[in-house]
C-alpha cells in the first residue's frame, strides 16, 4: 500500500512538473493596435509590423521568451488586455482611466502627438480657440483624455480606427484631428491630408511616453519586461528606430552631404549658405515631413566620404549610373539633368559639321557611349569639368563640348563668354540624379521616398522653373492644375473689401506711374492676374520713396506691396507670400573701373544704395570695409555714380537695366553681384490679412513660365540690344536676357578666384564597362543590377509588386559533353531567343552567368500571373532544337521571388529566387517553384 501511495505521489509530482514546464513554454500573448503606422500596424499581408513590434521581437530574443502578436482595433486591444485575454499590450500612453485598469512598465519609446488643423484655421494657435470645433480622435486613444485635462469644454468626434478617421478627414467631416507624428502608410492619403492640413499648421498636444501595460498586480511580468528591455543594446534600438522612422531620436536632424560648385543646382551664396535647386527641393521635403535637415557642403569626392564615414546621413544628389557606381543605395530619383552640345564661335546647322573635329566631354558622363554613336566621325577628348572645356575651346583645342546645359549656361555668363558659344538644341542627353544612402539604412531610404510622395509635380516644377532658366532643359512633368478654392476660402474672399496696393512712382519696369497716371509695370500685371483669379478688387496707392511705402505697409495704411524682400526683421511686422519673381542685385560703376562681381572687391569704396532697402543692414553688419551713401531712389543712386559722388550703386538688376537705357549714362556699366544674385521678390502683406496668404500663394502658383515670359516681353521685350563688344551695362543686361528670359535665379560669381585650378591627369582614360553579354546579347550582371534598382525604385514609389525569376537551363552540361561547346553556345543562344520572345519590352531578361538567367517582370497583377509566365516558358521548351541534323532537348527550372513580400533589396530577391530555383532543380527540373 505504501508503495502505491509513493508511486501516486511521484506520478503527481511528475505531472505537476510537466504541467509547469508546458506552462513555461506557453507563448506570451502581446496585443496591439492595427493601424498606428509606423509604430504598430498590420501589413497588407496580415502580418504585425512596426517599430514596437520589432522592439518586442528583440525583447523576446533577449529573454528567450516565445511571443505571439494579436492585432485588434485600438479600443478592442485595451479591452482584451483588461479582460485577461492578453498578457501584454505592446505600448500605449498613460492616462488616469488606464491607471485604474493596468500596471505599466518603464517607457520603451516616445512619440509627439499633435492637433492637425485645416488650412482655413491657420490663425488658431491655442487649445482655447478650438472650442467651437469638433476634434476627430480614434476611439479609446489617449488624445481625448489629455486634451480634456488641458482645456474643458472641447468637443470630440470618435472613430473606430485611424483609417476611419482619415476617411472623415478627407471627406471634410472634421476640421481638426488628433494624431501622432510620423507619416501615413498610404502615400496618396498622406499627400491629400498634408495639402489640407500642413505640418506648420499643427499644435503640439504632448510628447507622450509609450509604455507596455499588463493586467493589475502582475509584478513578476513587469519585472521581466523591464529587465529584458534594459538588456537591448543602444545600437539595436537605434537600428530599429532608423529602420522605421528614418532617423535616430538622439540625432533627429538629418545631415545632407552636399556637393558644391554645381550652380544652379548647388552653390554657396553671398550669405555663406548653400543655395540652389537641390537645396530648395530638400527644404521642401523637410517642410513636408517635419524632419529638420542640415547641409554639409563639400567637393564631390569629399561628399561621398562624408557618407562613407557616417559624417552625413545621405547624399544630396549624385549622377549614379553604370559608369559611375558608388555602391550606395539609390534612395530617390531626385532630378534629371539635360546635357547639350555647345559649339565655339560658329553655330551648327547639323552634326556633320563636326566631322573630323575634336569635341570635349567629361569622363564621368553616363552618356559617353551614346555620344560616340551620335558623333561617329568625331574625336572625343576628355576634361574634368566645364571650366576646362570652355578654356580648351577658347584656345582652339576643341571645336565644341557636351555638358550639363543649365550648369554650362550659368558658367558661360559669369565667365563673360556667353556670346562666343552656341547651343545646338536637337542633341541632348539625360542624366539621372539620385539621393544616395548607405545600403544598411533601409529605413532612411524609405522615409526619403515617402517624403517625396508628399511633393506634387507642380511644386517640383515651380522650383525647377526658378533655377533652370531655359525651359527646354526642364525635365519635371508639367502638372499645372486649375485654381481650386474651398468654400471657406471663397467665403473669406467675398468678405474682403477693396485692398490697397502700394507701389512706387518711378521704379521701372517693376512698378511705376504711366502717362495716364495709372499703376503699371510687372508688379501691376502680376497683382492684376492674382486679383482676377481670386475675384478681388485692388486699389493702387502711389509712393515716391521706398521707405514711406514700407512704413505705410507696416502701419496698415496699405494692405499689400510687391517686390518686398523677406528678412527676419521684416517678418516680425509683416507677412510674406511665396516668391513670384527673381530679384538679383547688380552693381553700377564707371566704365574705367575694374568690373566687380562681389562685395569683397569693393573694400574701401563708396557705395550708394536706396535708403531703407533691407540690404543696408546687411552691408552695415558685415565688415566689407564699404562706406555707404544713402539715396532716396534709383535715379539718385545712378546719378551719384555718374557725378563721382559714389564709386558704385547697388540696385535690382531689372530696374537698373531700364534706368541705364537713358543716353545720359553711356559712361556706366553694370555687373551682377554674386553675393546677392539669388534673391527673390515676395508680396508683403499686413498681418491683418493672415488668412489671405495661403490663398494668395495658390494664385501665385498658377503663374506659369509662359506667363512670366509674356509679362517680361511686355515690359522689357521692346528694348534694342546694343552692339558694343565691351561688358557695358547694355551688353551685361542682354547676356542676362539671353540666359534667363525671365531673369530667374542668376548665379553666383563665387568661382571668381578659382582661376586656373587644374589637376594632373585631367585626361583620364575611360574604361568602357560592358553592359551586355557578348554571346547572347542580353544585359549582363552590371546592367541587371541597375535594372533591379530601377524596378525597386519604381515599384516602391507606386507601392506595387514585381517579380524576379531565376532561370536555369537544366541539361546544358550534358549538351556540352555530348556535342561540343560550339553546339552548346548555339543551344544557349536559341534558348535565350525563345525566352526573349515570351517577355514584354518593359521586362528585363539578363544573363546571370553560365546557364543561369534572371528575368525582371514589372507590374504583374499578382503571383498567379507570374506563375502563368513561368508555365509558358516551361511549355515552350517541350520541343527540342534542330541543330546540324540533331535534335537537342533543353528544359528550364525556374525560381520565383516577389517584391516586397520576399525581399526589399536586390540581394534578398536574388537569394530567394535562387533558392526556389535550386528546389526546382532538386525535384527533377523542368518546373518552377515559389513561396
Amino acid at each position: 500500500m505504501n508503495s502505491l501511495i509513493r508511486f501516486l505521489i511521484g506520478l503527481t509530482c511528475c505531472f505537476s512538473f510537466l504541467l509547469a514546464a508546458a506552462e513555461s513554454q506557453k507563448p506570451l500573448v502581446l496585443v496591439m493596435g492595427e493601424d498606428s503606422y509606423p509604430y504598430q500596424f498590420v501589413s497588407d499581408n496580415g502580418e504585425p509590423k512596426g517599430l514596437l513590434v520589432d522592439l518586442w521581437r528583440e525583447w523576446a530574443s533577449q529573454t528567450h521568451t516565445p511571443v505571439v502578436f494579436v492585432v485588434r482595433h485600438w479600443k478592442d486591444s485595451l479591452i482584451q488586455l483588461a479582460e485577461g485575454d492578453a498578457d501584454i499590450h505592446l505600448g500605449m500612453g498613460i492616462t488616469d482611466e488606464r491607471r485604474e485598469l493596468f500596471d505599466f512598465a518603464s517607457p520603451i519609446t516616445s512619440v509627439s502627438t499633435y492637433l492637425y488643423l485645416r488650412n482655413n484655421l491657420k490663425d488658431k494657435t491655442a487649445f482655447s480657440q478650438l472650442l467651437p470645433y469638433r476634434i476627430g480622435v480614434v476611439r479609446g486613444s489617449s488624445h481625448q483624455s489629455i486634451l480634456s485635462q488641458q482645456v474643458s469644454g472641447l468637443a470630440f468626434s470618435e472613430y473606430s480606427s485611424r483609417a476611419a478617421l482619415m476617411d472623415a478627414v478627407l471627406n471634410g467631416e472634421v476640421d481638426i484631428f488628433a494624431g501622432m507624428e510620423g507619416y501615413l502608410k498610404d502615400s496618396v492619403v498622406s499627400r491629400a491630408v498634408l495639402e489640407a492640413f500642413p505640418l506648420d499648421n499643427r499644435i503640439l498636444i504632448k510628447k507622450t511616453a509609450i509604455v507596455p501595460a499588463v493586467t493589475k498586480g502582475d509584478s513578476a511580468l513587469l519585472e521581466k519586461i523591464n529587465t529584458g528591455m534594459s538588456e537591448i543594446s543602444q545600437e539595436s534600438l537605434e537600428h530599429i528606430e532608423k529602420n522605421w522612422l528614418g532617423y535616430s531620436r538622439d540625432t533627429r536632424t538629418l545631415v545632407i552631404a552636399t556637393t558644391n560648385n554645381i550652380e544652379p543646382f548647388v552653390d554657396i551664396g553671398g550669405d555663406g549658405q548653400p543655395h540652389g535647386m537641390y537645396i530648395d527641393i530638400w527644404n521642401l521635403w523637410s517642410k513636408k515631413t517635419g524632419i529638420p535637415v542640415e547641409f554639409k557642403p563639400e567637393s564631390m569626392a569629399n561628399a561621398l566620404d562624408d557618407l562613407k564615414y557616417n559624417r552625413a546621413d545621405f547624399h544630396i544628389g549624385y549622377p549614379e549610373s553604370d559608369t559611375m557606381k558608388t555602391n550606395y543605395h539609390r534612395a530617390q530619383l531626385l532630378y534629371q539633368v539635360k546635357s547639350r552640345l555647345f559649339s565655339f564661335k560658329q553655330p551648327l546647322s547639323d552634326l556633320a559639321a563636326l566631322d573630323g573635329k575634336i569635341v570635349g566631354a567629361v569622363p564621368t558622363a553616363p552618356y559617353i557611349d551614346k555620344l560616340r554613336a551620335a558623333l561617329p566621325e568625331v574625336e572625343l577628348k576628355l576634361y574634368s569639368g566645364v571650366d576646362q572645356m570652355i578654356e580648351a575651346a577658347q584656345q582652339g583645342h576643341i571645336s565644341a563640348f557636351v555638358a550639363s546645359s543649365a550648369w554650362t549656361q550659368h558658367y558661360l555668363l559669369k565667365a563673360g563668354a556667353w556670346a562666343d558659344f552656341h547651343l545646338y538644341r536637337p542633341l541632348y542627353f539625360t542624366t539621372d540624379i539620385y539621393a544616395l544612402t548607405r545600403n544598411e539604412d533601409k529605413g532612411l531610404a524609405q522615409r526619403i521616398s515617402a517624403g517625396f510622395e508628399l511633393i506634387t509635380p507642380a511644386e517640383l516644377g515651380r522650383i525647377e522653373a526658378k533655377w533652370v532658366i531655359d525651359s527646354d532643359d526642364h525635365t519635371v512633368a508639367d502638372a499645372h492644375q486649375p485654381l481650386k478654392l474651398s468654400a471657406e476660402e471663397q467665403a473669406y474672399l467675398a468678405r474682403l473689401p477693396a485692398l490697397k496696393m502700394g507701389f512706387l512712382q518711378s521704379w521701372k519696369p517693376m512698378e511705376f506711374e504711366d502717362k495716364q497716371g495709372l499703376f503699371a509695370g510687372i508688379n501691376s500685371q502680376i497683382s492684376e492676374q492674382i486679383a482676377t483669379a481670386l475675384n478681388l478688387k485692388l486699389k493702387p496707392v502711389m509712393f515716391t520713396e521706398w521707405n514711406a511705402l514700407l512704413t505705410a505697409l507696416k502701419r496698415g495704411d496699405i494692405d499689400i506691396a510687391g517686390s518686398v524682400a523677406q528678412t527676419p526683421d521684416r517678418e516680425a511686422s509683416l507677412l510674406f507670400s511665396e516668391s513670384y519673381w527673381p530679384s538679383p542685385w547688380g552693381l553700377v560703376t564707371n566704365l574705367n573701373q575694374v568690373t566687380a562681381f562681389n562685395l569683397a572687391q569693393l573694400s574701401g569704396k563708396r557705395l550708394a544704395i536706396v535708403e531703407d532697402y533691407h540690404l543696408v543692414s546687411n552691408l552695415v553688419s558685415k565688415d566689407y570695409g564699404i562706406e555707404l551713401v544713402l539715396v532716396p531712389n534709383t535715379r539718385a543712386g545712378i546719378d551719384a555714380v555718374a557725378q563721382g559722388k559714389a564709386d558704385g550703386f547697388i540696385e535690382k538688376v531689372i530696374n537698373m537695366s531700364v534706368a541705364l537705357m537713358d543716353d545720359d549714362y553711356h559712361s556706366l556699366k553694370m555687373s551682377v553681384l554674386a553675393d546677392f544674385s539669388e534673391e527673390q521678390s515676395h508680396f508683403g502683406l499686413h498681418p491683418s490679412l493672415k488668412p489671405l496668404v495661403p490663398i494668395w500663394d495658390k494664385a501665385i502658383s498658377q503663374i506659369s513660365v509662359e506667363m512670366q515670359q509674356a509679362i517680361y516681353q511686355r515690359w522689357l521685350g521692346n528694348n534694342e540690344q546694343g552692339h558694343s563688344a565691351q561688358l557695358t551695362w547694355r551688353s551685361s543686361f542682354y547676356l542676362l536676357l539671353l540666359l534667363s528670359g525671365v531673369l530667374i535665379a542668376l548665379v553666383s560669381w563665387f568661382a571668381f578666384q578659382r582661376g586656373a585650378r587644374r589637376h594632373n591627369g585631367l585626361q583620364q582614360q575611360i574604361v568602357k564597362l560592358g553592359h551586355f553579354d557578348t554571346l547572347t546579347g542580353l544585359p549582363n550582371r552590371t546592367l541587371l543590377d541597375d535594372r533591379l534598382e530601377q524596378s525597386m525604385l519604381l515599384h516602391r514609389r507606386e507601392m506595387q509588386p514585381f517579380a524576379v525569376l531565376f532561370i536555369s537551363f537544366d541539361n546544358m552540361h550534358t549538351v556540352n559533353q555530348q556535342y561540343d561547346h560550339q553546339i552548346g553556345d548555339q543551344v544557349l543562344k536559341l534558348g535565350t531567343s525563345k525566352l526573349k520572345k515570351m517577355i514584354r519590352k518593359s521586362d528585363t531578361l539578363a544573363r546571370f552567368g553560365g546557364n543561369e538567367f534572371v528575368l525582371i517582370l514589372n507590374r504583374p497583377k499578382d503571383l498567379d500571373k507570374v506563375c502563368q509566365v513561368a508555365d509558358g516558358m516551361i511549355s515552350a521548351f517541350a520541343a527540342p532544337f534542330a541543330i546540324n541534323g540533331d535534335h537537342v532537348a533543353l528544359s528550364v527550372s525556374i525560381g520565383i521571388a516577389m517584391y516586397p513580400n520576399e525581399g526589399d533589396t536586390v540581394v534578398e530577391l536574388l537569394k530567394v529566387a535562387d533558392k526556389h530555383m535550386a528546389r526546382a532543380v532538386a525535384q527533377g527540373g523542368n518546373c518552377y517553384r515559389s513561396a
